[in-house]
């Protein structure tokens, strides 16, 4: 009998740490979900115009990471006019004090022959990445300590509960500075976000969802990006996911690589 107290004594104080815990402990949980060292996979990206219209593209994503560098590349396919486009990243961890230095981002477009450095931060950053309704700072990994986090409460998404956790740019310097994010209470991972304008108007909503388990890692295999004051849409579609089972060549996480398009 004082065996079975003392276990339902132990559920109760975690679930009372839990409860407990502030907006900024869940984002750092968060931050924290293993990832794999090698990733490779296929996507099926799909463009919704306002007008109705779909653009249906296939590309090649691959991510390695390097001790405190993750190195990842993505390169479309299909259709023939963007057959060949690549963006590589270099993104890089926060030190000791909470500081991140800013990813490094090339652009490959074949039909200039020519490469160009994208910010990851001020305009090119806010831009949108290929036409979608992404921005080249959704397609990186955010610093954690960029923004201040208040915990609002739950919320169920989909059939998961999540916190919800209001996260407001410590520079107020984005095209969405306020985003309210759900994560899932048991997994830590991102179920939905929605992204406020500098007006504090809502702009775009993402929902990750078709969740599964591969290698070891769970992770979403549709993610939906609305934008809702323009009425388009963009969403990945992934597959064919290959974790840490397979090592990708390090060459390939180069510009040169980009340019001779040696990526397929």
């Amino acid at each position: 009998m004082k065996k079975t107290i003392s276990v339902l004594a132990s559920l109760f104080l975690a679930s009372s740490l839990f409860a407990e815990m502030t907006g900024y402990e869940i984002m750092k949980k968060a931050d924290e979900v293993p990832e794999p060292k090698t990733s490779s996979a296929k996507a099926t990206l799909t463009i919704h115009s306002k007008k109705g219209n779909d653009r249906i593209r296939e590309i090649i994503i691959k991510s390695k990471e390097y001790g405190d560098v993750t190195k990842e590349v993505i390169v479309f396919t299909t259709p023939k006019d963007v057959d060949g486009v690549g963006y590589l990243m270099f993104d890089y961890p926060e030190d000791d004090n909470g500081n991140k230095k800013d990813s490094d981002n090339w652009l490959y477009m074949p039909a200039m022959k020519k490469t160009r450095r994208i910010a990851a931060s001020g305009s090119d950053g806010d831009s949108y990445f290929m036409g979608t309704d992404f921005t080249y700072e959704d397609i990186g990994e955010r610093g954690l300590n960029k923004d201040n986090y208040v915990l609002l409460g739950e919320e169920n998404v989909n059939g998961t509960d999540c916190y919800k956790i209001e996260a407001v740019s410590k520079t107020r310097k984005e095209k969405d500075p306020r985003r309210i994010l759900y994560i899932g209470k048991e997994d830590f991972l991102l179920y939905k976000a929605e992204f406020f304008d500098r007006q504090d108007v809502l702009h775009r909503v993402i929902v990750c969802s078709n969740f599964s388990v591969i290698g070891g890692y769970k992770s979403a295999k549709t993610m939906k990006m609305e934008n809702v004051q323009t009425g388009t849409w963009s969403m990945f579609e992934t597959r064919d996911h290959v974790y840490d089972s397979v090592d990708i060549d390090d060459s390939l996480f180069t510009v040169a690589a980009l340019e001779k398009q040696r990526i397929k």
